[in-house]
């Protein structure tokens, strides 16, 4: 797939070409305003950059540290895993600026990301509108990344941000250089690259988790144009590499293996990479309600490297998405195609079905998407917003049996604004995935006649938001038929089901905010009791507690989160090992010093009371245990 890298890097250069040097410079910092959306078309979770920056996060698990319905497990960073309302990213649809992410290794985290880059990552739980692209049974997760133009101030035409984390936790430290500036009155360019160097951690009773140290380095490189008459061009390029010591399993303790009798494989390096070459152009001229057209190209590599024994799964993703918006008065559209073709590379030592015992070779998939997304305002109180997709899948499996198949997914959603203040959204949504490439590194034919999956998501959430008090809410049933397992030999079952809830309620005054909110999933899985294996996690009811406090006159900001965990008896789900309860308390300070400009310096404590504890992950009995106290100390000097 080297020919798409090549088309897009010469269509990127060809964009460039054209741009000219108007008389008058565009403000980077003025953004068109958005029309109001029903809560149909929100997201469910948003982590804004401003979350980001006071959090500090090192990983997954810290970039949703506060969301009650969004959960990561793992322990190590590479073997973190994302699960929304229940459900595994591998029934999301995943994205990074628009590039698909697709997984690999089921002992292996799937989402590989470095925080320091990140933009924004919102996140949308269950089938729900047709925007949420290819494959979105339980909704989608979308990563985007900084450009030049959110950190130029007005005026400005060169900058830099230099960043300094220590971490007391699995002894290490963290460095970022970021350079960010002006080429001419229509471009702009951002470089910013990353190091990260760290040891084994300490759970919370002071034992050395083994084999969980790390090193890691980031690039990106993006160049940004914005143009007269409405044009936009962003060109990103992206690497994101680390590398850990570790035996066949990245997720699962050496001390499980061993003791139920399991070989644990050679201990060496494993090699984690992703990079990533994207293209979003995008023309909304001003005075024009029928055109806001955007385009998307990007090309994404992933890779999982055993470095000993030359094992290795790799996968490259071509997306392709062109959309426009069209407003008609009251009525908005919003209609597009999409293109996916994933293609995977494998040489592994065995295959989960006989007579295999090695394969060397890979799979194929290609998906087209033909989408459209409408927003009725009704009234001044109800909006509607419906729409559907069309994607057809075709995949070539490691043995070269070729598998096709097609479905229409309707949604609907009404928004009755009861009050200034209070609203409610009730919605039906479907979402369609056909057989395809599941997990790369352990694969095997499919059986012969298999259907695609079909999910469904029946959601009513409610949102206040006065002056002081706001509220948010949802209960949601979601369920996926014909679900096929990331591992095609264990496809033995039928049906999915999670039936759930969140809620989460605030006060904010001047700089001062709390917030408790509390998340529940209850998994169900048909024809197996084995509910914690197929893409799903069985985890207890989520209570976070936040509160913070901003002083604008110092510059100090002052927070503290508390993630309460309830139990999972063992006799409520017998297949299920007990999960125990935990308590997790976080604490930062953050400070922009008034005396010098651009200095800001943080304080993050992580787990300060040393809880000692295993987050509620798959097989909890074989999981890593979590990170104990853990401090970290940062610096950060823009100029």
């Amino acid at each position: 797939m080297k020919k798409y890298i090549n088309t897009l890097a010469l269509s990127a250069i060809a964009a460039t070409a054209y741009a000219e040097e108007p008389d008058a410079r565009l403000d980077p910092t003025v953004v068109k305003a958005e029309e109001e959306q029903s809560l149909a078309g929100k997201p469910d979770t948003s982590v804004t950059a401003k979350d980001l920056e006071l959090i500090k996060p090192a990983d997954l698990d810290d970039i949703f540290q506060k969301t009650p319905g969004v959960t990561v497990n793992g322990g190590r960073a590479q073997a973190q895993q994302i699960f929304v309302n229940g459900w595994e990213s591998t029934s999301l649809n995943v994205t990074i600026d628009g590039a698909g992410q697709g997984n690999i290794y089921h002992h292996a985290g799937s989402v590989v990301v470095e925080p320091e880059l990140l933009k924004s990552v919102d996140v949308f739980a269950g089938a729900g509108s047709a925007l949420n692209g290819f494959g979105a049974l339980g909704g989608a997760i979308q990563f985007e990344t900084k450009n030049a133009y959110d950190l130029l101030d007005e005026g400005q035409d060169f900058g830099g941000m230099s960043k300094a984390v220590y971490y007391s936790n699995g002894e290490g430290f963290k460095l970022s250089q970021s350079f960010y500036g002006r080429l001419g009155s229509n471009w702009a360019y951002l470089l910013s690259a990353g190091y990260t160097d760290r040891d084994d951690y300490k759970d919370g009773n002071g034992d050395t988790v083994d084999l969980t140290a790390y090193e890691s380095e980031s690039v990106l490189l993006k160049f940004s144009g914005r143009f007269d008459g409405g044009h936009s061009l962003d060109i990103g390029l992206e690497r994101v590499f680390s590398d850990t010591l570790s035996y066949d399993r990245l997720n699962v303790s050496e001390d499980f293996l061993t003791g139920s009798g399991r070989p644990t494989g050679l201990l060496q390096n494993v090699e984690v990479l992703r990079e990533a070459l994207t293209f979003k152009y995008g023309y909304n001229p001003e005075n024009q309600d029928l055109i806001d057209l955007q385009a998307r190209a990007s090309f994404s590599r992933q890779e999982f490297n055993r470095t000993e024994e030359n094992y290795y799964a790799h996968l490259e993703t071509l997306d392709l998405d062109l959309r426009n918006t069209s407003q008609f008065g009251s009525f908005k559209t919003t209609y597009g195609v999409q293109y996916r073709h994933v293609e995977s590379d494998i040489n592994v030592p065995y295959l989960i079905l006989p007579p295999y015992d090695s394969v060397k070779g890979g799979e194929e998939e290609d998906v087209v998407g033909f989408y459209i997304q409408n927003e009725w305002q009704l009234s001044e109180r109800f909006v509607l917003s419906f729409g559907g997709r069309y994607d057809y899948y075709d995949f070539t499996d490691v043995e070269g049996q070729n598998y096709d198949s097609g479905k229409f997914s309707p949604n609907a959603a009404l928004t009755w604004q009861a009050t200034d203040c209070l609203s409610f959204t009730g919605g039906y949504a479907e979402a369609y995935r056909g057989a395809g490439i599941r997990e790369s590194f352990l694969t095997a034919p499919y059986p012969e006649g298999v259907e695609g999956e079909e999910a469904e998501t029946v959601k009513l959430s409610f949102n206040y938001s006065a002056d002081r008090f706001f509220a948010t809410g949802s209960i949601y049933k979601q369920k996926i038929d014909n679900y096929l397992s990331p591992i095609p030999a264990y496809d033995d079952v039928d049906d999915l089901e999670v039936e759930g809830y969140d809620l989460t309620v605030g006060y904010r005054e001047g700089g001062f905010q709390a917030s408790v909110g509390v998340a529940h999933a209850e998994p169900d899985v048909k024809n197996s009791p084995w509910l914690d294996n197929y893409g799903m996690v069985v985890a207890g009811r989520r209570w976070i507690g936040e509160v913070s406090y901003a002083h604008e006159e110092s510059g100090l900001t002052f927070g503290w989160n508390v993630e309460y965990r309830q139990a999972v008896d063992e006799e409520a789900t017998p297949y299920v090992a007990e999960k125990d309860s935990y308590m997790v308390h976080n604490a930062f300070v953050s400070w922009d010093v008034q005396s010098i400009e651009g200095l800001s310096l943080s304080l993050n404590i992580d787990n300060v009371f040393d809880e000692d504890y295993q987050a509620h992950t798959i097989f909890i009995p074989s999981g890593l245990a979590s990170p104990g106290r853990e401090i970290r100390v940062g610096a950060t000097y823009e100029f």
